[in-house]
């Protein structure tokens, strides 16, 4: 094991062994506590699954549960607000969960564990406690901080994907710090020539909790491996590589933010082989970047816990990048807000670029201009267009759309259908 300082210790003892494919059994979770199987009144109250997480249930009454978050302890503080957990054995009850949701007013809930909906005001009045009440027969729910998707539920989505468009593959291409697989997602078109496509890195989910990231992701690749005449002309003028979790065991633990040794994966840019995670992902980059046609275009997904008027890029400034960067960046944030009603550019953010606070700092530091490199945060309230409740799909719409900008971003021709005479040919 690599970096093994104070605050990894106590994480050491909790890891487990990992099977095939890179998932662990429930019972192995047990050393987790965020991980618990606890009943209380008859009802059954479970974390102890792929992104679940709940520390405690304690009853404070008749049909009344006080459910206690994780805080998870990283070398710049604690975190909590993720939770994910089943409740089991609730039908025909009405129910009230003090539980602490002040960073998402609005929770979600399940009853199938498949198809998800916002709370509503009646079942969320305060950001401390949940009234739910379910019919008779509806004797299972799930309940999550936001549309969630961990670890095996987003791998699976990503393979749909890859699967439905022939010139895409999936590849392996390191493990975690606690065995766990990354993968990446390569898209583009063989029959058109390599050496001359626009290449483009998407990642998402270096955050754990920020789970908007991977809804905008998933958007992302459905457009590019769609049938779309939109998608076919970015295949052929582009490659596409996308890592769709980065904190992977931050995600199947059920963390809100770092990994699994309390480390930020945004903060250690300028030393990125301290963590697996960061190490395998430069590695990747580091490949790329030594092509004739390296990256041109890095996106990095997030969320932000605050109450935004609407999604946002961070665009960094002046002095510590040039002006030309500036303007290649905000020649992207407008063809984003071409693309989309979904966003308009209302809470728009800027700062100096730290050499290790963003990926954009890796790229900054080795490729400079080469390399329009930006962070997207959205965020879990409401939408710019109606002020309703942002949800999944408005995040894989606006996924779809950031893949769809590239065209204006790129200034891509009309497509050719003819493989031995790309658009590049013609001028």
């Amino acid at each position: 094991m690599k970096n093994v300082g104070a605050l990894s210790i106590f994480f050491l003892y909790l890891i487990p062994v990992v099977h095939a494919e890179g998932f662990i059994s429930a019972l192995e979770m047990e050393g987790y506590p965020q991980k618990i199987t606890k009943t209380a009144q008859d009802i059954r109250f479970d974390s102890n699954y792929d992104n679940g997480s709940l520390q405690d249930v304690k009853e404070t009454g008749p049909d009344t549960f006080e459910c206690l978050l994780f805080t998870e302890i990283g070398e710049i503080g604690p975190k909590s607000y993720w939770f994910r957990f089943r409740m089991k054995g609730v039908s025909g009850r009405s129910i009230k969960l003090l539980l602490n949701h002040r960073s998402n007013p609005r929770p979600v809930i399940s009853l199938d564990g498949k198809n998800w909906r916002r709370l509503t005001e009646a079942e969320a009045p305060s950001t401390r406690e949940l009234v739910l009440s379910f019919a008779p027969g509806e004797n299972e729910a799930e309940l999550a901080f936001f549309f969630p998707l961990g670890l095996g539920e987003t791998y699976a989505r990503v393979k749909e994907y890859v699967a439905r468009c022939r010139e895409s593959r999936w590849e392996i291409i390191g493990q975690s710090f606690e065995g766990r697989d990354m993968g990446m997602a390569t898209v583009g078109d063989p029959p058109y020539p390599n050496y001359r496509k626009h290449r483009v890195w998407v990642q998402s989910r270096a955050h754990s909790g920020e789970a908007t990231a991977t809804h905008t992701m998933l958007g992302f690749l459905d457009m590019i491996t769609s049938d779309a005449p939109e998608a076919r002309l970015l295949r052929q003028n582009c490659i596409f590589h996308i890592i769709p979790i980065i904190n992977v065991d931050g995600v199947y633990l059920g963390l809100s933010r770092w990994d699994s040794q309390g480390i930020d994966p945004e903060h250690i840019w300028a030393n990125p082989c301290r963590i697996p995670e960061t190490a395998h992902t430069s590695e990747q980059i580091d490949r790329f970047m030594r092509r004739s046609n390296p990256i041109e275009v890095s996106l990095n997904l997030h969320s932000t816990e605050r109450n935004a008027r609407d999604t946002f890029f961070v665009k960094h400034e002046y002095p510590s990048v040039t002006k030309k960067f500036e303007e290649i960046q905000q020649k992207y944030i407008d063809a984003v807000d071409h693309a989309t009603p979904l966003f308009e550019n209302l809470s728009p953010s800027s700062t100096q670029l730290h050499e290790s606070n963003y990926l954009e700092s890796y790229f900054w530091s080795n490729w400079g201009e080469r390399v329009m490199a930006m962070t997207h945060e959205g965020h879990f309230y409401r939408r710019a267009t109606d002020d309703g409740w942002i949800t999944d799909e408005d995040y894989r719409a606006l996924g779809r759309a950031m893949a769809l900008s590239l065209i204006e971003y790129f200034d891509l021709a009309e497509e050719t259908d003819d493989p031995e005479n790309p658009f590049w040919m013609l001028f």
